[in-house]
């Protein structure tokens, strides 16, 4: 037996954003580094703040893309081309009302708050008032991107969005190499950069669109039946990027208020480590993602099971693999990574790389409820656990806590997301909610934890350095590889990860 077209195109695709996320990992490592030293640590600290309380206002966008990726991909799948038309014309008619929305709250509320409660040296207020402007600018942009990314992502043109964020991190690796020669206040012109490369990212993909789906050739349409439909969605969608603000930008704005700019330059970084290793997550579940919702349109409950268990328990894998050298090595590999790391690196990486976990575990339950259309008491459950992460973190703060604490407070709420998650997609999507309790989350904390073990015995014994960490990294991958084919595995599973290889393979040597 054959693997099927779906799983073949789920693993093609896979490979492709796995070549992209190799190669923006290499020149991300690399770019980071010197922004740190270009900036210094409170330029670049203050940047994050900046760009938090931008991007808290942007999620306003991703509400009404997220309810527009899904109708996209929902007309895909019953083969509607009249719904699909009209799903794309209703929806970017709707972004540019929101984006119009999200610019007037940034330039308003936001710029207050900076003003009224962001820490930044006083002598710092014109440039980041610049940076502010800047960044709004910039995310505007994003989200006028964001109905063409879902067009693309939704026809499952993989290939389009990878080489899209390599020219992007190719002109990130330009910027560094012209920031050093920058005279003038380098946060400004970074930040003045980072928008150029935008226009043209913004570019390539309506270009994209347009050349190659019909859909995207914009034009104003309306719905009002349809319209409603999108908008109970995207109201619904939209009350989770609130709780979403709550426990990511909420946090940076906790941080900088208790330690300022120079832990949130801490945070910062370890998020950008630990996010680079997540988008290794984030590729797979992307290429699962259109067929989840595209099995609900077509009434295949079972299928949409096992394609929800299955992303959620192998993207879990694929992090794992390079989330125990890069936990057990943090310390080296920042040292070697940054010229002077600031204080609290190191524990914000180990505690993101589990936060990390945490999320890839719940990604595919998220994807299953906005496959389903009805998230109203879905998201009533989960706001209402994801909701207490800042207060706790606050009262922690405020009796002296450490700044990490908030990570922790982030990554055991997230786990008892999950499992409120799970245990509602049982009515929504007929989830079988003890098989993914068991075979997804059971068997994945199961596999995480053995995983340890061997690396954890080598880095204990070895002195610090290269030897280590190569040997570290090469028995955490074979060690892992083998609990994970053995232990976490099902025979069907087996014989699919068996089959892409071999198609991989003849396809090699033909």
């Amino acid at each position: 037996m054959t693997m099927s077209a779906g799983n073949r195109r789920i693993v093609d695709n896979t490979m492709i954003l796995y070549s992209r996320t190799l190669v923006t990992m290499v020149i991300g490592f690399f770019t980071a580094r010197i922004v740190l030293e270009e900036l210094g640590a409170e330029d670049y600290g203050m940047y994050f703040v900046v760009g938090g309380i931008v991007g808290m206002f942007s999620l306003l966008n991703g509400s009404m893309s997220g309810a527009t990726q899904r109708w996209i991909t929902f007309a895909l799948g019953k083969n509607d081309r009249a719904l699909l038309n009209k799903v794309f014309a209703i929806g970017m008619t709707a972004q540019l009302g929101v984006l119009c929305i999200a610019v007037i709250i940034c330039e308003s509320i936001g710029l207050w708050y900076l003003d009224s409660y962001a820490v930044f040296p006083l002598e710092r207020s014109d440039a980041v008032r610049w940076v502010f402007h800047i960044s709004v600018a910039t995310v505007a942009l994003q989200m006028l991107s964001v109905p063409f990314i879902g067009v693309i992502s939704a026809h499952e043109r993989m290939s389009a969005l990878a080489y899209i964020s390599i020219a992007d991190a190719v002109l990130r690796l330009i910027i560094c190499f012209v920031l050093p020669r920058v005279i003038g206040d380098k946060l400004i012109v970074y930040a003045g950069l980072l928008f150029l490369g935008q226009v043209l990212q913004f570019f390539l993909f309506q270009v994209f669109s347009r050349l190659n789906f019909e859909e995207a050739r914009f034009r104003f349409g309306w719905d009002k039946s349809l319209f409603k439909d999108m908008w109970r969605l995207a109201f619904w969608s939209l009350s989770g990027n609130l709780a979403f603000i709550s426990y990511t930008q909420g946090l940076t704005m906790l941080i900088n208020l208790f330690f300022g700019p120079a832990t949130n330059a801490a945070a910062g970084i370890a998020g950008q480590a630990a996010n680079m290793v997540n988008q290794f997550r984030v590729n797979f579940q992307q290429a699962m993602n259109p067929q989840i919702t595209k099995t609900f349109a077509q009434k295949q409950y079972s299928a949409m099971e096992n394609l929800v268990i299955r992303s959620s328990k192998f993207s879990q894998y694929l992090v794992l693999i390079f989330a125990v050298p890069l936990f057990l090595e943090a310390r080296f590999l920042l040292d070697f990574w940054l010229t002077d790391v600031p204080d609290h690196t190191v524990a914000f990486l180990r505690i993101g790389l589990l936060v990390s976990m945490a999320m890839t575990i719940r990604a595919p339950l998220v994807t299953s409820a906005m496959a389903s259309g009805e998230l109203k008491k879905y998201q009533l459950v989960v706001i209402s656990i994801l909701t207490t992460i800042c207060p706790v973190s606050y009262v922690l703060l405020s009796f002296g806590a450490k700044p990490e604490v908030t990570s922790i407070v982030l990554f055991l709420t997230l786990l008892i997301a999950t499992v409120a998650s799970a245990y509602m997609l049982q009515g929504m999507t007929k989830l079988n909610f003890r098989r993914f309790m068991t075979e997804a989350m059971g068997t994945a904390i199961v596999i995480t934890a053995l995983s340890f073990i061997l690396p954890g015995a080598v880095n204990w014994s070895l002195d610090e350095g290269w030897f280590r960490v190569c040997l570290v990294s090469a028995v955490a991958t074979c060690s892992t590889s083998i609990l994970i084919y053995f232990g976490g595995l099902r025979g069907n599973e087996k014989r699919v990860i068996r089959e892409s290889f071999e198609h991989r393979f003849r396809r090699l040597l033909s």
